[in-house]
């Protein structure tokens, strides 16, 4: 885990502390925190009652990594009660809508905890005297998630004896996580009013779930006051163009980087498409975009949707046409794409998962696409593939398919007309560097020479004879 990416998405919030979110909005960014940090407290009941007024300012201060040290920018946040500022009606949840920060794009949302390895991370009471904000802040590892009360959950820090004095000012700061490819991971945000209302022993703390925060957008949504907690990315494949097309060795492989122009080039179409990551994901359901067991945040990584519309803009050349929405369901009726985050060969990691996915609708013939953070896919995984050529033993996994598929009818799972054949025998199998880097390898030095508006028919010939 990268301590520098949670720390980067950590701001201070007043006296408490954020969690700074990317939703879905190109304009803004969000601060996910507590709302009591923007409430009055009653002297006399100990109750946070009445939100400071409009017009009052809260100083945000945020932090930046420039590669040697930790700069702060501090911001006043003016607040608007449901024009800027929007709490959650019963769980102490409030989100801040800003002015957009770029560079915080690779946080999501995460519900279902998978692994250990879980940060809260704020600007705790105890270190407010330090002279830098850097130094100000503190992460504490989650050493286990306890039970659900009340609009809260409750967690034991890996530090046992950390009293109530050193928690406060976590308050509003997230429970994240990160990964080997700088995703961030939020599951929910700090609260100090669990702990006045539950009296938490040492070392525990409660947290608002992030459901609470989406709640809040769902409620803002309509009046088209906030967007939702899901990448910006899904919204549009308009901003993943600079990232398509980043073939293995391009500037050093006079093929590849040619064949990388052509390409890039194509994708300003998409421009012209109504199709979105959005369309895809609500057309086919998360599952039929899914590896078995996959945890559907796999689906709010960057590079699944820029493999997407580098699929795309070889379908453009291939049908010669801008593809939009009323296109879908053709082209999902003959082609599916599965990503894998693993640094493997897709097939070395995968390969008896293949079998066991959700082809529903995938028509005889179909082509399945696939790719992993490893580009070159190992010999042999050129061109289009037939399976049953490579799988050591395939009369045992088409016999488990077929046990599997015949427990499903026996229990009712599945009625006996949605029974299908083993997939390997219906469909073929391609890795996406086929229409990449192993493409560009079948172009002669005469390509290189020619205008790019000569190209595209050799292209659109070559993609012709892998795609279905």
């Amino acid at each position: 885990m990268s301590a520098n990416i949670l720390k980067k998405h950590t701001a201070k919030v007043g006296t408490g502390s954020g969690c700074v979110f990317q939703p879905m909005d190109e304009k803004s960014t969000y601060i996910l925190t507590a709302k009591h940090l923007f409430q009055h407290k009653n002297q006399d009941t100990g109750k946070y009652e009445e939100f400071l007024a409009d017009g009052s300012k809260v100083p945000v201060i945020f932090l930046e990594f420039d590669g040697n040290s930790w700069n702060s920018t501090l911001e006043n946040f003016t607040m608007e009660l449901e024009e800027n500022f929007f709490p959650h009606q019963d769980a102490d949840a409030a989100i801040l809508k800003i002015p957009l920060r770029k560079g915080y794009d690779n946080i999501h949302v995460r519900k279902t905890r998978v692994k250990d390895g879980y940060h809260l991370c704020g600007f705790p009471g105890y270190l407010q005297f330090q002279p830098t904000l850097s130094s100000q802040y503190d992460s504490q590892e989650i050493q286990t998630f306890l039970y659900s009360d009340d609009f809260f959950e409750l967690a034991q820090l890996e530090t046992s004896t950390i009293n109530y004095s050193e928690i406060e000012g976590f308050s509003g700061g997230g429970l994240m996580i990160s990964d080997d490819s700088k995703n961030v991971f939020l599951t929910g945000i700090q609260s100090r009013m669990a702990k006045e209302k539950l009296n938490l022993d040492f070392g525990k703390i409660g947290f608002v779930p992030i459901k609470y925060f989406e709640e809040i957008t769902e409620t803002y949504k309509a009046d088209g006051k906030l967007e939702e907690l899901l990448p910006v990315f899904l919204k549009s494949f308009v901003s993943l163009i600079g990232d398509a097309f980043q073939l293995a060795s391009a500037g050093i492989n006079k093929e590849e980087a040619a064949l990388s122009e052509l390409l890039m080039a194509k994708a300003q179409f998409i421009q012209q498409s109504d199709l979105t990551p959005l369309e895809f994901r609500s057309f086919l359901g998360e599952q039929r975009l899914l590896i078995k067991d996959q945890d559907n945040v796999e689906l709010k990584r960057k590079k699944v949707w820029t493999f997407w519309l580098e699929l795309l803009v070889i379908l453009n050349i291939v049908k010669d046409k801008v593809l939009n929405v009323e296109d879908l369901e053709d082209i999902l009726n003959k082609i599916r794409f599965f990503y894998s985050d693993t640094d493997k060969d897709f097939l070395t990691t995968h390969l008896q998962d293949l079998w066991k996915l959700d082809y529903r609708d995938l028509e005889d013939e179909g082509l399945v696409i696939f790719a992993s953070k490893q580009i070159y896919q190992g010999t042999g995984r050129e061109g289009v593939m037939d399976l049953r050529e490579i799988i050591t033993d395939i009369s045992t996994a088409r016999r488990v398919f077929e046990n599997e598929q015949s427990q499903a009818i026996a229990t009712g799972t599945i009625d006996i007309v949605e029974a299908r054949d083993f997939p390997f025998d219906r469909f073929k199998y391609s890795s996406l560097t086929t229409f990449k880097e192993y493409a560009a390898l079948q172009l002669d030095a005469s390509f290189l020479e020619m205008k790019p508006a000569d190209c595209y028919p050799l292209l659109k010939e070559l993609y012709e004879r892998l795609l279905p």
